[in-house]
């Protein structure tokens, strides 16, 4: 059986020209948060009020800029927003949407910092080998397509679990003390918005989690 510290080791990138950032982490359930998410929340909101003014996401650079590299990957706009931008809008209309449990609040500190896509996994529910591949015919995702063949999304060994399209509702990550955070970016970006670094700052910042494994998965052909 597979160890689960070998978890990030069972990741493929399918898709090319894209770049995962994994983070297995683990709850310090002996860690006394005491007000450091209030800080933390407070401080993130304060930075996306300094990095939308006027709460225009169309003239955000880093926002247009991945929009503009999703599209010179193929990608269909108008049928799968980037989760990213699904939540920064919500959090625009509604900023105390921030507020929920741990992992959801790092969720919206991570995406108003990197301004990327994430997706949160229970560690304890994944089925590994995981993938990043192309959506197939019959495959599903919440999003605006019913259908999300030909679509970047992520799979275990039993169907599709994640996606650069689809935010977690809050209460799916309640009591999560295994979560996976997962940075989905083109690889032209990924150097650029640094989402190591966020992560990286964010549990320094907080003692929240410790980390059990990380690593940034690229592109692997598949030998015919």
């Amino acid at each position: 059986m597979e160890s689960r510290a070998s978890l990030v080791d069972a990741i493929t990138v399918r898709v090319p020209r894209w770049r995962l950032l994994v983070s297995y982490m683990r709850l310090r359930e002996d860690r006394d948060l005491g007000n450091v998410m209030d800080t933390a929340v407070k401080g993130a909101l304060a930075e996306l009020g300094r990095s939308l003014p006027g709460g225009r996401l169309d003239r955000c650079p880093a926002v247009t800029a991945l929009r503009q590299s999703l599209c010179s990957l193929g990608i269909d706009l108008d049928g799968a927003t980037p989760c990213s931008e699904q939540l920064l809008a919500a959090l625009l209309a509604s900023p105390q949407a921030a507020r929920g449990c741990l992992a959801w609040e790092f969720l919206n500190i991570l995406t108003i910092r990197s301004l990327a896509p994430w997706s949160v996994l229970d560690r304890t529910r994944l089925a590994p080998p995981l993938e990043f591949r192309a959506g197939r015919a019959g495959d599903r995702l919440l999003t605006p397509k019913d259908d999300s063949e030909g679509l970047p999304l992520l799979a275990d060994s039993t169907g599709v679990i994640a996606s650069p399209w689809t935010c977690p509702a809050p209460q799916e990550l309640e009591g999560l003390k295994e979560p996976v955070f997962v940075c989905y970016l083109p690889e032209d970006l990924f150097r650029v918005v640094e989402p190591k670094s966020h992560m990286g700052k964010l549990v320094w910042l907080t003692w929240a989690y410790r980390f059990v494994q990380q690593r940034t998965c690229s592109f692997q052909q598949v030998n015919s």
